[in-house]
């Protein structure tokens, strides 16, 4: 079959689940193909280009999506590549292709993560549940085809409203907004099931101010609130936040569509600009939109693009999953207030 955006999913997938030389021959291997005709120059993400394209040669695709499936059952990228209805976990950017990875410095990532206190008072934990209440899951259905991301109710300083935020490459205009639903309150209960959810659509008569993915990669709109059922879900206020280097940060996501989570461990921010901040952290690629807290829950960024490591870059620290870039709350603050007062 031609390369195609299931076989892309699957080496995504792939890529992060097995990317030592030993499982990815084993693996392929299972799949039909001798370890020798596996060219492992390169990072996981290259060498599983190659296997599979190996075995796409030989008609073989199908058995490697039926290794990945017995081995990573649970996973949603791969039931997503291997299952009828396709959702498209590629429309976020790589971080490579928009920006300008800045290595951290690694050793004082050993010791702040070594040797940095976790103590937190456990209003901690009730302040972030209040905030995870406002964050919701974003689906985009078109035809078979599903695009998935997060995003949040906010309150910006200089309007009284209540919009709800999440990424340009999520939604980018206005024609996919009969296609969208906003789903709240997609996640666990305390028995393993799914809580009652909530579905609102995107209002198309009101506010609605976007910006492109090499900008700020926001889009900012008003929800439609027919049963007045919205309030319950709160709102977050935003303003200016400092987000300097070294700084833990926490995410609260619906990774890969699938119910809501917290990335809350070995989250630090390694770099910082007016623009964006840059951190090490666990997210999947869904995540697109999710709020980016930081230890008083003061949301510092909105997240945007991750990546993994690159075939020439120092392995990171034991406990960090990827890379990763948010847009900086300030500067979409700023730019909301500049598109309100130009009339937008």
């Amino acid at each position: 079959m031609a390369w195609n955006t299931r076989l892309s999913q699957l080496n995504d997938a792939l890529a992060d689940l097995a990317y030592s030389h030993e499982a990815i021959a084993r693996l392929a291997q299972e799949a039909g193909l001798q370890p020798s005709k596996i060219n492992f120059s390169g990072n996981a993400m290259e060498i599983w280009h190659s296997v599979i394209s190996e075995l796409d040669k030989r008609s073989k695709t199908a058995d490697l999506f039926a290794v990945a499936q017995e081995h990573f059952a649970e996973n949603p990228f791969l039931m997503a590549a291997i299952g009828s209805e396709h959702i498209d976990y590629s429309i976020a950017p790589q971080l490579d292709d928009i920006s300008t990875w800045k290595n951290p410095d690694y050793a004082e990532l050993e010791v702040l993560t070594m040797e940095k206190t976790t103590l937190l008072p456990i209003t901690f934990l009730e302040l972030g549940m209040r905030k995870a209440i406002s964050v919701a899951k974003v689906e985009v259905k078109i035809g078979s085809s599903t695009n998935v991301g997060t995003g949040f109710l906010a309150k910006f300083p200089v309007n009284d409203k209540v919009f709800f935020v999440t990424n340009y490459h999520v939604i980018s205009d206005k024609t996919k907004i009969p296609y969208t639903k906003i789903i709240f309150n997609y996640e666990d209960d305390l028995e393993g099931g799914i809580k009652h959810t909530e579905v609102f659509k995107i209002n198309a008569e009101g506010i609605w101010i976007t910006s492109p993915i090499n900008e700020f990669d926001v889009s900012i709109f008003e929800i439609s609130d027919e049963k007045l059922t919205l309030k319950n879900y709160g709102f977050i206020e935003l303003y200016n936040v400092e987000a300097p280097k070294n700084e833990f940060v926490n995410i609260i996501q619906h990774p890969g569509g699938q119910s809501k989570q917290l990335a809350l461990y070995h989250n630090i921010i390694t770099s910082s600009s007016q623009r964006a901040i840059q951190y090490l952290t666990d997210t999947l690629k869904g995540s697109s939109g999710a709020p980016v807290f930081n230890s008083a829950w003061d949301i510092v960024a909105v997240h945007h693009s991750g990546g993994i490591l690159k075939k020439d870059e120092a392995p990171l620290p034991f406990g960090f999953k990827s890379r990763n870039e948010g847009i900086r709350i300030d500067a979409i603050i700023g730019y909301f207030d500049k598109m309100i007062t130009n009339g937008k």
